[in-house]
Order: structure tokens, then sequence, then C-alpha cells
């Protein structure tokens, strides 16, 4: 609510004074009935004190037009006081959306990467949208409304009471009642708020996974298939939210009898002592209209209670996403990263999998400047291995050195920044192939966005294009083929120099030629960074000053690729199975 306590005030005083105003309203036709027209003596000095400044009883005997006048300006003043209040209460509401939605957004950006992993990203979207929608709607109206049917219920029992305290406390048996009730139906209708909430998640999640794999859908022809699962979700979404809402119809009908027989008893009840002269004729249309007006607001109060259920819910879903601890991207040293990898005994498990091992006790040096290849089986821990070294992951046990610092002592954004990834599915932003070439570096010149394309062997493709670096690549680059996207990401990557490149199975989309090409180039471009290659293709390999072989999360094999041809082990089988015996390299 930062930037909108003080208005949020304001509509709070302006709603208790309208209350106040329209209770004021209602009592004054009891005034002119008793006082003005029938000439009972007044009960209250306000009211003695309210005819002298109206220029006295006689006058305003003579002059009706007097209250009439009095009344239109208080009609007038509650008019302007609930202008300012829908359009202040507007204003609180989205100020306060929006600020929830950056702070949403600031803190999920800043979560660890575990934590992306294991949510569903259609489940953070409803949440960001639907949830966040639903506690606007509150702040939009419906707090305020509740300090108004405080506000007048507190008022209109007051002057019942001095009207008439036996009348007030008959009156007064249906208000726990109704308040009860709907208590009780606040209670119950918060876990079916809940339940359709999760539904719709279920549905935003579905939808979301079968967009983004739409292509793989028509591919195999499953569009039949893919609505018969969305009908599914959307049924149990309807069929939930149908449920909740048939409750709510209970609810309202119920409600809407309790409340007409509370008024019809002080109807019936008024008319005795009226006749018996224990009630005047404008205090029994003040306690009809009163009465009406207090078991309706408490009525609607149980309305708020059950849409404060909803409001409870998404706060809950809200807070979930709170709770989770940020990443904190600042704390630790920023010393330079141009030195020697290290990994020392390093192991790694999932932290929801201790007894799973993902890595196993790892051991070897990265001399700077040098290209290490890494080669092994698909689930053999090769991927996990670069994320321990960026800290998307921290190691279980053992310790990463780079340049004689161990890295949980390295503040992790200085880490990232000095570490260049790409990945074996690059991400593009739905911009110009130019503006995704630059995101990593917004004030990179324009000539270094051509260097880094040239040495990534795209500038040319890039220049075919009609719009040239202008093209729009779509919606996670679907414009463009899985080799020409996989070139882009490594220009992004490299359009900054960093003293540590990680291909991470990226060159798997290009041919033999262009991945020869792009290496030779790499190594040209920077001969003091320090390259990482994670590929299952021999010929990536083959030129690295150091390879890797790892298998089930250990290295069983290390050398050049001459020497591991020369022994027998999973990487002279890969290279006899990829015709890169030894001897056949050259043809």
């Amino acid at each position: 609510m930062r930037g909108y306590r003080l208005k949020l005030a304001l509509v709070i005083l302006a709603t208790l004074i309208s209350s106040f105003l329209n209770l004021f309203q209602t009592y004054m036709f009891s005034y002119v009935l008793d006082n003005v027209i029938d000439g009972k003596p007044m009960r209250f000095r306000w009211l003695e004190s309210l005819t002298e400044l109206l220029g006295g009883m006689e006058k305003i005997r003579s002059s009706l037009y007097i209250v009439a006048l009095f009344l239109i300006t208080c009609y007038l003043i509650r008019s302007l006081l609930m202008h300012y209040r829908f359009k202040s209460q507007a204003e609180v509401a989205e100020g306060f959306s929006e600020n929830i939605r950056n702070d949403l957004y600031d803190h999920i950006q800043h979560l660890p990467y575990s934590y992306h992993v294991r949510i569903k990203t259609g489940d953070l979207i409803q949440r960001c949208t639907s949830d966040v929608d639903t506690i606007r709607r509150f702040f939009s109206g419906q707090i305020e409304e509740i300090f108004a049917i405080v506000s007048s219920v507190i008022i209109a029992v007051l002057i019942m009471v001095s009207l008439n305290l036996r009348l007030a406390l008959f009156a007064g048996i249906s208000f726990p009642i109704i308040f009860l009730y709907s208590f009780l139906f606040f209670k119950k209708i918060r876990k079916l708020f809940l339940a359709s909430d999760e539904k719709e998640a279920e549905m935003t999640s579905f939808i979301q996974e079968s967009l983004s794999g739409v292509r793989v859908i028509k591919a195999f022809n499953r569009e039949r298939y893919e609505l018969d699962r969305f009908l599914g979700y959307n049924k149990n979404y309807k069929d939930t939210t149908y449920g909740m809402i048939a409750n709510l119809g209970v609810y309202w009908g119920l409600s809407y009898f309790l409340c007409t027989i509370g008024i019809l008893s002080v109807v019936a009840t008024g008319v005795f002592y009226v006749r018996s002269g224990d009630l005047s004729v404008g205090n029994y249309f003040v306690f009809i209209t009163y009465q009406g007006a207090i078991l309706y607001q408490i009525r609607q109060l149980g309305r708020i209670l059950s849409d404060f259920g909803k409001v409870s819910v998404s706060l809950d879903r809200l807070l979930e996403i709170k709770k989770e601890i940020p990443e904190n991207l600042d704390e630790g040293k920023t010393p330079s990263l141009a030195g020697d990898i290290v990994f020392d005994d390093v192991s790694f498990h999932y932290d929801d999998d201790p007894e799973c091992e993902i890595l196993k006790h790892l051991s070897f040096t990265i001399p700077q400047g040098k290209t290490v290849a890494v080669i092994g089986p698909t689930g053999s821990g090769k991927s996990s291995m670069v994320h321990l070294l960026s800290r998307l992951y921290d190691v279980s046990s053992g310790h990463i050195y780079i340049n004689g610092e161990d890295i949980n002592d390295i503040a992790k954004g200085h880490l990232r920044k000095n570490i260049g990834i790409v990945l074996q599915e690059p991400f593009l932003f739905s911009k110009s192939i130019y503006d995704n070439l630059k995101i990593s570096n917004p004030n990179i010149d324009e000539k270094s966005v051509y260097r880094a394309s040239k040495i990534a062997s795209i500038h040319d493709v890039i220049n075919s294009f009609d719009k040239g670096y202008d093209t729009i690549v779509g919606e996670k680059g679907v414009t463009l083929s899985g080799g020409q996207k996989q070139r882009i990401a490594i220009a992004r990557t490299i359009v900054n120099k960093l003293p540590i490149l990680i291909f991470d199975d990226s060159l798997s989309a290009v041919d033999t030629e262009t991945d020869a090409e792009i290496r030779k180039a790499l190594h040209t471009f920077d001969e003091d960074a320090t390259t990482i290659i994670i590929t299952q293709r021999i010929l990536s390999a083959k030129d690295a000053d150091l390879i890797l072989v790892l298998e089930n999360g250990e290295i069983t094999q290390t050398g050049t690729h001459q020497q591991l041809l020369n022994e027998d082990g999973l990487y002279k089988r890969i290279a006899e199975i990829q015709g890169q015996k030894k001897g056949e390299d050259d043809e």
C-alpha cells in the first residue's frame, strides 16, 4: 500500500461521513413528521440547535422548503463524497495491484533456479494475474464497504436504542443470527474458493504447456487429443466453480428470507407500540427503515466475508511465493575470474533426493585459456556439472575454485556476469535479432554485435533476411531454424568478452563444417578465454586441449583425442560408431 495509505484513510473517512449523512437524512423525515408537523417536543439537544440554526420552529413550519433545501444540501455533500470515494478507491486498488505485481515479479526473478524447475509456469502466471485481480477487486470497493456497514450499524443501533429500548432489543434479535450464518458460510466457502483456484491453475498450466508445444502437437497430429485433455481440465474447473456458486445461491436465498422475517417482525411489533403511544409515527418510520438497512447491510457483510474468503485464499497463494527465499546476488567477493578452474572432490545431489547422487567425487583442473570437452551419454551429469560452475545449483560436497577463489565465496551476480552459457535449447525473446543480441549488454556497440555474429557464422544469414538485423524472430524464435537460433544464442553470449565460455551441447543443431568454423573462430577471438564444450559429437570434442568422459556421474577417462583413441573405453566406442577412428580424421 506504499504511496496510497493516506488516500485509503481519506476514502474511509469519506465513507464514514457518507454513512452518517445517509442515516441522518432518514432521521430528518422523523423530525419533520413528529416535531415540525405534529409539534411533539424534541428529544435531543442537537435537534434544538439544528432548529435554531434553520431559523426556529415557527419559521420552519411556515416555510417547509427550508428543510427541503437542507436535505438537498446533505444529498449534494453525500454525492460529492461518493464521487470522491469511487474515484479514489479505484486509484488505491489499481495502485495496489501495480505495486504487488511489481513486487511479485521482482521476487520471482530473484528466486533460485531450483524453484523454477519444480514450479509450474502456468500456476505462477495464474497467481500473478487472477489472484492479484481478486485482491484488487477487494480494494476497489469492499474494504471501504466494510467500514460503511460497521459504522452504519453502530450509529443506527444507537439511534434505535435512544428512541425505544424494548423495540430496539427485539429488532436486534435477528442481527447475530444473520451475522453468525454469514460467518459460518464464510468458513465453508473458503475451501471451495481454494479448490476453484487450484482447478483454474491446473487449466492455465495446461494451456501454457500446450501453446508452448504447438509445433510438436501439429507434427504428431495430436490436436484432437490435446482438445480432449483441455475439455477435461475445463470441465473440472467448471464443475468446481459451479459447486461454489451453487453454495452462494443458497446463501443469498436463505439470508434474504431471514432478513425479510426480521423486518416483518419489527413492522408488526412496531404497530402495537405506535397504537399504545410508546412510539411516534416518525420514529416508527425510522425503525422500519433502519431495521431493513441494518439487516441487508449485515447480509452484505456476509457477501464481503465470502469474497474475503476468496481474497484470503489468493493472499495465501501469493504469500507462498513470497515465503520462498530469494537469491542474494550481490553478497560475496568480486575477484577476477581469469584463471584456472579446479573441481576438488565435487559431489552433487538434488535436495529432494539425497540418496541419488548426480555427480560423484569429481576432481580435475582446467587451465586458463584452454578448451575442455565433456562427453558422455544422456543423463551422465554433464549439464549438472556446468550448472554447479555458475551456481544455478550449489555443490553437495567438495569445492570448486576459479582463479584460486572458492565460488561459494564469490557473489552470484558477479560469477554469472563472467560466465557465458549457451544452452542446448536456446531461448530467444520476441524481439528483433539485434535486440536479442544486445540483451546481455544494451550498451554494446554495433561493431561488436556484427563481430560476434561473424564468429558464430550467422552474420551472412541475418543479412539475407529482408529486414536483416531488424527481423522479428517471433515468440521463442519460432521463425528461425534450430541451427540459426543456436548460432544467434552463441553470438549473444560471446558479444561480451568473458573469461569463461560454456557450450552445453549448443553446437548439435549446426552441421559439422559450421561447428568447426565456430570453434576455430572462438579460439582466434579470445585466446585467454577458458572454454568448456559439452557434446556427444566426437568432431566437436577432438580439438579440445583436454577431454573428460563422464559416465553415471563419474569421470572414467581423461586425455586428448589421440590418447583416448588409444585406450579402450566409452570414447573409443563412440568414435567408432561416429566413424572417427584413428586414421579416419583426415578423411
